[in-house]
């Protein structure tokens, strides 16, 4: 399998973002352990083949611009060294320090020319800025320029207020989700920047079910429609979807009504989300009422095509 939901937590991100700040998005008030042994461990155990990192939220947001960058360079290196420590185990997707755009920018440039990154990994909204501002658009140009590939992790939304208690990660992340595809699909993101290759997480939040309305209520809007101008699922086939978290049948029976199966990828969110989550989101592949083609699909032939590097 190739995992490309899988996070870095070291010691140092945790000491300068702040444990509590990190912990205050989770469903668990404990900061899980990390460690690239034990992301190992139960990798082997799940029949895990390679493991693409990212920096999860809530990103550097607490940081001031320079101390965000140097951390965000500090994250890159380290992810890098990784993955030459134990090839064929690790790519990574560079951490950028939005919203800080010329910094970002270089941080592009450092981790496709000098360390090799798989892509980069961005948040559903940085500040409250989401997907489809155009203050992103000097670096989607870059990205587009490169065909680079771009990993989307929700974080808590600019405002909201909490459903019953429950943590931002259990509703506010999946529906930060639905709110950033939404925008880069009506903003006219994908159409303006064709070659960049997104990929969301958590099977798109509430798109699979949300698809159709959109569509419905976008009909009279001349000035969305321009941006969807074969509907809105056909832009929606543009994109990639992980399962991490998401390995519901009806959940992705749903987002492969809508998107396709060839869009789906395998991704476990470790070190977040329950104990021992790798090997139960192999198992949740597993018991999936899918025929053999389609789990292979699921679980590396998907990844092997956007991932040329990473294939057996």
């Amino acid at each position: 399998m190739i995992d490309v939901h899988q996070h870095l937590l070291p010691a140092r991100y945790v000491q300068e973002v702040g444990e509590a700040y990190i912990t205050a998005q989770g469903s668990s008030t404990r900061l899980p352990p990390w460690s690239v042994e034990g992301a190992l461990q139960g990798m082997d155990a799940a029949g895990i083949r390679t493991a693409i990192n990212s920096i999860s939220a809530p990103g550097f947001a607490p940081l001031a611009a320079a101390p965000a960058a140097a951390l965000a360079r500090w994250c890159n290196e380290l992810a890098a060294q990784i993955g030459t420590d134990h090839p064929g185990r690790f790519g990574f997707f560079a951490a950028l320090p939005l919203p800080d755009i010329d910094a970002s920018l270089r941080e592009v440039e450092h981790g496709f020319d000098r360390l090799g990154a798989d892509g980069v990994c961005v948040l559903t909204n940085h500040g409250g800025h989401y997907l489809g501002s155009p203050v992103y658009d000097p670096l989607y140009e870059e990205l587009d320029r490169r065909s680079a590939v771009v990993f989307v992790h929700p974080t808590t939304p600019a405002s909201m207020q909490l459903v019953a208690g429950l943590s931002p990660s259990t509703l506010e992340f999946p529906f930060d989700t639905t709110r950033a595809v939404a925008d880069i699909v009506l903003a006219g993101v994908l159409i303006r920047y064709p070659r960049i290759r997104w990929i969301f997480s958590h099977a798109g939040g509430a798109i699979p079910y949300l698809a159709g309305r959109v569509e419905m209520l976008t009909t009279n809007k001349p000035e969305l429609r321009k941006w969807i101008p074969q509907g809105f699922s056909a832009e929606l086939r543009k994109l990639y979807f992980d399962c991490a978290l998401s390995l519901s049948p009806t959940t992705l029976d749903a987002l492969v009504a809508e998107v396709g199966m060839e869009r789906l990828l395998f991704g476990s969110d470790y070190p977040f989300g329950p104990k021992d989550q790798m090997a139960t989101a192999a198992r949740g592949i597993a018991a999936l009422p899918w025929s053999e083609d389609r789990k292979r699909q699921l679980r590396s032939g998907n990844a092997e095509l956007l991932f040329p590097r990473w294939r057996a």
